[in-house]
């Protein structure tokens, strides 16, 4: 009896043994396996940071260094990369192309007479339905980069209005036409935008401002840095009211060029109100030499309004240049005759190992201005593709095809 019983004793005590064992074990696992994740964490979180991560990672180091860590207690995390998912992997990518899209003439408004006095001019159509007018063509500008557009009139309660045939307008509050549409950037460079003189001027750039919608005008190019680190500038000018000047604005859009050249951009885009004639279906001699001079220049894309309808664009030495786009949401006209449109799409890369950006891909997306034939509803609306419409507006722009790789 006493053997079995010293027997039954120390089993006992072995399993006691085996199970502080094992609790102490797992305590150790749960401890390293915290400190692993809490590590996985914080490094992934440093990964995915902003795309100028590399000069802060050297301020870390630089801070590491001032407050005495050594650098092997540093290196110790840096295995911890290692445990980024596919998806933060991917978001840690730096991005190197982007997308940008332009349309035509666009009057967020109508004439100083009309204003809402006749059944079918915009403020009529539209009200305070501020979603609408670019409800067709929303989905397209929400997916790229940044649109731009020539915005054609102006924002404003003034009635100060120049002496001249057609005078343009809308009240403030229809800027948000233009935000809703997920518009990000125009020019004011045109025959329109001193309707109301500086007052109005003023009460336009106010609005936009209002919802942050950018701008450019003559003397005054948009020089942007986007994400990714792309720096692009855009150059616009009004040559319609300063035709006498020829000289005068060549020297002010030469000079905006250097101006983008100067700060460095990756990407300089011309977008110009031009022509002395409207309603040509052909760009004047004098546009298409001062378009090759502005590539000469440093352009890496023209595109153009002012003749109230489409005309051909070109390549040259392989930068493409739109003449005019035509009309885009139009509150200028009940009724054009010619509603034919389009949506410039021209993508940009970044080459990994030289650091330069170059076009890609150029696409355009054929548009009527109304969704109906009879009238003017101010809903610009992409064509069917392959339809009559689509084919005939490819057609006009003299381009092989809507989608051009580069």
């Amino acid at each position: 009896m006493g053997g079995k019983n010293t027997k039954k004793k120390m089993n006992r005590k072995q399993v006691v043994l085996i199970e502080w064992a094992v609790l102490i074990a797992v305590a150790l696992l749960l401890i390293i396996l915290g400190i692993w994740l809490l590590v996985s964490r914080l490094s992934a979180h440093k990964d995915a940071g902003s795309p100028q991560s590399a000069p802060g990672t050297q301020n870390a180091q630089e801070g590491a260094a001032d407050s005495g860590v050594d650098g092997a207690e540093q290196q110790e995390t840096e295995p911890a990369t290692e445990a980024l998912t596919e998806m933060e992997a991917a978001a840690s990518e730096p991005k190197n192309s982007w997308l940008f899209s332009f349309a035509g003439d666009c009057t967020i408004g109508s004439l100083l007479e009309w204003q809402g006095s006749i059944a079918q001019d915009f403020q009529s159509v539209v009200g305070d339905d501020y979603a609408y007018p670019l409800s067709g063509v929303k989905s397209i500008f929400e997916a790229d980069d940044l649109t731009s557009v020539n915005l054609e009139g102006t924002f404003t309660n003034s009635t100060n209005a120049v002496v001249k045939p057609y005078r343009f307008k809308a009240d403030p509050a229809y800027v948000q036409v233009l935000k809703e549409g997920s518009v990000e950037a125009v020019s004011t460079a045109n025959n329109h935008a001193g309707d109301f003189q500086d007052e109005g001027r003023a009460d336009t750039i106010a609005a936009l401002d209002s919802v942050g919608i950018l701008h450019t005008g003559a003397g005054d190019p948009l020089i942007l840095e986007m994400e990714g680190g792309l720096k692009i500038g855009m150059v616009s000018y009004n040559t319609v009211d300063n035709y006498e000047g020829e000289y005068a604005w060549r020297t002010s859009v030469q000079t905006d060029i250097n101006t983008c050249k100067e700060a460095e951009c990756d990407l300089i885009i011309g977008f110009m109100h031009w022509g002395s004639v409207e309603y040509l279906t052909e760009p004047e001699a004098w546009e298409v030499q001062f378009a090759h001079d502005m590539v000469d220049w440093g352009c890496d894309l023209i595109v153009g309004g002012h003749a109230h309808i489409l005309q051909r664009m070109e390549y040259y030495n392989n930068v493409p240049i739109f003449y005019s786009m035509g009309n885009f949401c139009y509150g200028g006209n009940t009724n054009p005759d010619d509603k034919d449109s389009v949506i410039v799409q021209a993508e940009f890369v970044r080459d990994s190992s030289s650091g330069d950006v170059t076009l890609s891909r150029l696409h355009v997306i054929p548009c009527l201005i109304s969704t109906r034939t009879d009238l003017n509803d101010y809903c610009p609306t992409p064509c069917q593709e392959g339809s009559e419409d689509y084919q005939r507006i490819v057609s006009r722009l003299e381009m092989p095809s809507a989608d051009a790789q580069m």
